[in-house]
């Protein structure tokens, strides 16, 4: 294809040539934090086991109050908000899985698989079985970035195709030579290629979204972020949004992992599923470091090391908190710190803060929770959507002690106390504006309004 022609307009970007990777997807203009940078509607879309039932199995609207959903009458095992997502489901797939389906679930084969891969199977089943399509896309070319299947063949196939085969949904006797080989065909490139779903970050589903996979590159330092936006009756909407201004020209990328995760685990994350070795700038920075284990939490070296932490990434005023606005701050890090890039201090942090946030007490809780915010915006780039969740949460947190605090405390501690709630909830505020809506009705935006409203902040 060439660098610019037949890009849809719903993007804001062109291919141009990358000296490592098929292509790279730069801005065709100057872009603000927050823009939309491009709109994919997703080609097929499944559910995670536990999300069945509590899902439209079609649009993915969550059941509510003023959301009923319809259990399918005839495999009683699909359920739809209405007759709008069950017909086009069955005119789509369902129709031709309804009747395999439970005996496909109770399978040895089926139940042997991780819920990502039997998220996969049902992904795959559906797609087969379509199969008249998938022999017109390819007859189309793959220049053809207007078909969404004609896009899929011409992605490129995962490091592991070929190495693990799924079960399918099909009636027996239907499984013929040809729809072995479109099922081997597919599924080498899901690995590499599909998308994790998720609702105010929590995961529920995988999602086909040929473009994206098309357009975007990896980094862990990325400049731009994905978001699923759900529709009633229609399919998934997979939105790319700038994380802070991007220059015309400049390369858009995505985070195909997380990068909190140690700079091993993603290496070798992204040498097994996507065949590369990450050279951005963060992976550039942790490679060369050796650092042993942080020491043992309760002690005083941990204290020391944890509010340098804090006094670096956020700056020594508690009361007067400053968030990066400029990605990088790990390269002018002192090495004291590099302990708390070893694989055990992340998680143990982020367990203590979840423990002391819901059963207390709220004063260690707040503490683990400024530790933790002071890591997050030291690894992760400005305005990446975890900063903000966390920072709400750990408003919420200060808000409870708050709301908690006996005679004992003073007048002068319950200012300081609102204060950083007020601070923690304009960071959250920043970020979170800035990614949007997304996902499910209500959510962190609707949180954030209503801890504003509890303050009497307009």
């Amino acid at each position: 294809m060439g660098e610019s022609e037949g890009i849809p307009y719903a993007t804001r970007v062109r291919l141009a040539p990358h000296p490592t990777a098929r292509n790279a997807a730069v801005s065709t203009s100057h872009l603000l934090a927050g823009s939309v940078i491009a709109s994919v509607t997703a080609l097929s879309t499944s559910l995670l086991p536990s999300n069945k039932g509590k899902r439209c199995d079609a649009c993915h609207v969550l059941q509510s109050d003023d959301v009923k959903l319809r259990r399918c009458s005839g495999c009683a095992s699909f359920w739809y908000c209405g007759t709008a997502c069950q017909n086009k489901a069955w005119k789509a797939h369902h129709k031709k899985l309804c009747k395999s389906y439970n005996t496909f679930a109770a399978s040895t084969e089926y139940q042997a698989l991780t819920p990502h891969d039997q998220v996969d199977a049902l992904l795959l089943s559906q797609m087969v079985v379509e199969h008249e399509f998938w022999r017109t896309a390819r007859g189309t070319g793959s220049d053809n970035v207007h078909d969404p299947r004609a896009t899929f063949l011409d992605l490129l196939k995962g490091p592991r195709a070929g190495s693990f085969e799924l079960p399918l949904c099909l009636p027996r006797g239907t499984i013929d030579p040809e729809i072995l080989t479109l099922a081997k065909e597919l599924y080498s490139r899901f690995g590499n290629n599909n998308f994790v779903l998720h609702s105010h970050l929590n995961s529920y589903g995988h999602g086909v979204f040929p473009l994206a996979s098309r357009l975007f590159n990896h980094s862990c330092s990325p400049n731009a972020v994905s978001k699923y936006v759900i529709r009633p009756s229609e399919p998934v909407l997979m939105q790319v949004v700038a994380l802070r201004d991007i220059s015309e020209g400049e390369e858009i990328t995505i985070p195909y992992l997380d990068p909190a995760l140690p700079c091993q685990t993603r290496q070798e994350a992204l040498r097994v599923n996507y065949g590369f070795e990450c050279r951005c700038r963060l992976c550039a920075f942790q490679q060369p470091i050796q650092s042993g284990p942080p020491p043992e939490r309760g002690s005083d070296a941990l204290q020391d090391m944890e509010a340098e932490l804090r006094a670096f990434a956020l700056g020594v005023d508690a009361r007067s908190i400053r968030v990066p606005t400029v990605p990088g701050l790990y390269e002018c890090m002192p090495a004291t710190l590099h302990p708390t890039f070893h694989e055990s201090y992340l998680p143990t942090l982020s367990e203590l803060f979840s423990k002391t946030s819901h059963e207390g007490p709220y004063v260690d809780a707040v503490e683990a929770g400024l530790t933790l915010l002071a890591w997050y915006v030291l690894v992760y780039p400005p305005n990446y959507p975890q900063i903000g969740m966390h920072a709400l949460e750990l408003a919420k947190t200060t808000w409870n002690l708050l709301c908690t605090a006996g005679p004992d405390v003073s007048a002068r501690e319950s200012d300081v106390l609102e204060a950083q709630t007020r601070q923690f909830l304009d960071i959250a505020a920043s970020v979170l504006e800035n990614f949007g809506p997304e996902g499910d009705d209500g959510g962190p935006l609707e949180e954030i309004q209503l801890l504003k409203d509890a303050l009497g902040i307009s």
